[in-house]
């Protein structure tokens, strides 16, 4: 145990939770080349930076009292890079979520703006509470809100129309987008485009009114929207509707001047994230690529390229080629590129993988300057915030890296980064470096539970932690719908659902146990959960625990009646499929009930006063 602990503190000094914020001071980088981030040649000069802002940029600038030196001479300082498409809750390998290594694989590779769309509204807060100054170590977090179409792509991994709120008509998109512009997005994300690749059947596209009313509501609050947009047709629609940028290369067809003149007329730029769709089956590694990689990145590499080369399918084959000729295309019209990844998914690592992308744009006709300046300025400005980052003057907030090299014309120096700075503050990289390489999940902020969770308390359908209810059921665009309301009088919830066609339906009600569940709730000091339950159908409790995989939660059924009962689960009936996996009641996130029934079929449940017991 005692080596448990003296790992737990030294990760709190490594990424800075509960260290209080760092005064406002003044760092004078000296004699390095400066890559300003507008595409022009570097210069050899000074940088001040004072709080979270560039305050002089210059040849020979006085250092202010008391101010730190950095020698920047033989490297190269530019503005931070940007990756404007990423799910930070995934690893790209098999793995549980784990935010703090996440974000470090951003730092470690340079990385000082990610947008995250693996989030939702009520994940907004609690991550923004995290990774103040003073906490979790993290690159200025873009969170954005999830929009899309019913039956299109988005909604149907399970995750609830919470997680991806669903508009088929202009009307209901605004009244989407009223719920979800006071969680105060960064951005919004809207899959548009429902063609599946040709892989599988495509989804359902949102037409160009529904999108439109979206980027009405989203620009009047200056907030970009960002499309899920992959073949030329949705291209000409999301141009049309007047989008920030393409999110996803247009994979099914080589683009026409139509679409580069409306792109260009509406200011809608493009984000191909041609890692994502890069064949991974022959994929070759730099080598500072390589060196930069986790270990269980190179693990999972190293087994891909033992196992021999897989064939690489046709369609493959071919989108690659047409991606490839769009960007050109692009690039050639005159049309912003800007620098995204969709890292998470698989073999798209955190971090590197944007360092990736911004080599592969050096390989399709871009020069290394051309390419860095899409991974700052440009990208800063399909954010809306040029007035406020990517480049190197004087007011910009002050996102930095310092690299040993000149990657602005060898792309390949960009692996040598040396320093990162974010919003002024210098990243402890070596700690960085060292947790994500750590044993276990990386520290989240703990709260202590004290017994009720929803007793019908809570104020404005919450419950009694002040969280909200949610709504989840199994994969597939046919999947099962769960609604619940609560009653007038005692606050009880009445659970109906119309199960899916899937041959094992489901439909979840989940219940956070910290805001968005996404800080952690220690319920070591009970037994067990307590609650009042009324059905005649089948029924089980799962527990969500930070540290395991979805399928791994620990679970147990249960039994209600026509009338209604206190059901009592100690915590030593939740078993978990997993044998190796160990319950940690101080790493809970949700409670999650879960419905189950019969294809097509319908399940109710009445649920009431739900309660950790001693």
């Amino acid at each position: 145990m005692i080596w448990r602990v003296l790992l737990l503190l030294w990760l709190l000094a490594a990424t800075g939770i509960g260290a209080a914020p760092p005064r406002e001071s003044a760092t004078l980088i000296r004699g390095a080349r400066i890559f300003d981030g507008s595409g022009a040649p570097a210069t050899v000069g000074d940088v001040l930076i004072r709080g979270e802002r560039i305050a002089a940029v210059g040849r020979k600038l006085r250092a202010p009292r008391h101010a730190r030196i950095v020698d920047g001479r033989g490297m190269t300082l530019m503005p931070g890079l940007h990756d404007l498409h990423t799910h930070l809750r995934a690893s790209g390998f098999s793995a549980p979520e784990d935010l703090g290594k996440a974000y470090a694989g951003h730092l470690l590779h340079g990385v000082t703006t990610v947008n995250d769309f693996s989030v939702s509204g009520e994940m907004l807060a609690p991550i923004r509470d995290m990774t103040r100054p003073g906490g979790i170590a993290a690159p200025n977090l873009k969170l954005a809100i999830r929009l899309g179409v019913p039956g299109g792509h988005g909604t149907e991994y399970g995750w609830g129309s919470f997680f991806t709120m669903q508009a088929a008509t202009p009307r209901a998109a605004e009244v989407a987008m009223a719920r979800a512009l006071p969680y105060r997005p960064d951005v919004i994300k809207v899959f548009a485009d429902g063609w599946r690749y040709g892989r599988n059947p495509d989804l359902n596209s949102m037409s160009q009114p529904t999108l439109a009313a979206i980027v009405a509501k989203a620009h009047a609050a200056n907030i970009p929207v960002i499309t899920h947009t992959v073949t030329l047709e949705g291209a000409k629609v999301a141009a049309a509707a007047g989008v920030d940028a393409l999110g996803h290369g247009i994979g099914d067809a080589l683009v026409d001047d139509q679409l580069i003149a409306l792109m260009k007329a509406n200011g809608t730029a493009y984000v191909p994230t041609m890692v994502v769709y890069e064949p991974q089956q022959d994929r070759a590694f730099a080598p500072g690529e390589w060196r930069n990689l986790r270990r269980a990145e190179r693990t999972r590499e190293e087994a891909r390229i033992k196992g021999g080369m897989e064939p690489i399918p046709e369609l493959e084959i071919r989108r690659w080629e047409i991606l490839k000729e769009n960007l050109r295309r692009l690039k050639a019209g005159g049309v912003r590129v800007g620098i995204g990844t969709d890292a998470g998914i698989g073999g798209v690592y955190q971090g590197s993988s944007a360092v990736r992308e911004i080599r592969l744009l050096t390989m399709l006709g871009y020069t290394p300057a051309e390419a860095l300046a899409a991974a700052t300025s440009i990208s800063a400005g399909i954010l809306r915030q040029s007035q406020d980052h990517g480049r190197i003057a004087p007011g910009q907030r002050a996102d930095l890296l310092l690299v040993a090299g000149r990657p602005d014309q060898r792309i390949e120096d960009l692996y040598e980064v040396r320093r990162v700075f974010v919003s002024g503050r210098e990243m402890p990289l070596e700690p960085l470096r060292q947790m994500t390489e750590a044993e276990g999940p990386s520290p989240l902020p703990v709260h202590r539970m004290t017994g009720p969770i929803d007793t019908g308390m809570g104020r404005d359908g919450r419950t009694d932690l002040e969280t909200l209810p949610m709504e989840t059921n199994e994969a597939g665009v046919d999947h099962s719908h769960l609604h619940h309301v609560r009653g007038r009088q005692d606050g009880r919830m009445f659970l109906f659902a119309n199960m899916g066609a899937a041959p094992q339906p489901f439909a979840n009600l989940i219940l956070p146990l910290t805001k968005g569940g996404v800080h952690l709730a220690d319920a070591s000091g009970f037994s067990g959960i307590a609650f009042d339950a009324r059905g005649t159908g089948r029924y089980a409790m799962l527990l969500e625990s930070y540290g395991l995989e979805q399928r791994a939660s620990f679970r147990a059924p249960f039994e209600a009646g026509e009338n209604a009962r206190e059901v009592r689960i100690p915590f030593s009936a939740l078993q978990s499929p997993d044998p190796q996996a160990r319950l940690d009641l101080a790493r809970l996130r949700s409670l999650i009930v879960r419905l189950e029934g019969e294809p097509g079929g319908t399940a109710s449940l009445e649920l009431g006063n739900v309660r950790f017991y001693k």
